[in-house]
């Protein structure tokens, strides 16, 4: 069964176990280095997943960590928007649970957060990500060029959204 919960300190090892691995943290933001470390883990339990006001959650499967999913929201006039993003370790990829979990986290973000938009910027080579978006409603808005430079290459964006109305 999978839950979704709150981080805690105890989490900084098995996340460091799951993150240090450059196959799951390739295509996500800087604030998702390679290596991964116990400092990072620290920075992200304590401050990182909270920055800017994110919503970030542990995604349990029978009570383990395997991932995590979360929004940022905007603000000023682009309060009524969030930036969705996810992640899971290697070996629970390709078996539906990101896209139950974008899926969950999408109705929350809409139904008790009330945002009206959810975006999520997926680097090209990234084809799971975008699958996932897809399967869950979301649509591609746009495709920008050279838009994100990590480690040293430059990737075009593939930009979904979903809208509630």
């Amino acid at each position: 069964m999978i839950k979704l919960r709150s981080y805690i300190s105890s989490d900084a090892e098995r996340l460091i176990e799951l993150a240090n691995n450059r196959k799951v943290s390739r295509y996500l933001v800087y604030t998702f280095p390679y290596p991964y470390t116990k400092k990072d883990a620290e920075w992200w339990i304590k401050e990182g997943s909270k920055h800017n006001n994110a919503v970030t959650k542990v995604i349990e499967l029978d009570g383990e960590f395997i991932g995590s999913v979360g929004f940022v929201p905007q603000t000023g006039w682009r309060e009524h928007c969030a930036d969705i993003g996810y992640w899971l370790g290697e070996q629970y990829w390709g078996k539906g649970i990101a896209t139950e979990v974008v899926s969950a986290q999408t109705e929350e973000a809409f139904s008790k957060y009330g945002f009206r938009k959810l975006f999520a910027p997926v680097l090209a080579p990234n084809i799971g990500s975008q699958r996932v978006l897809q399967k869950c409603g979301y649509k591609l808005e746009g495709v920008l060029r050279n838009e994100v430079q990590r480690n040293g290459v430059f990737y075009d964006t593939h930009n979904y959204a979903k809208y509630c109305f």
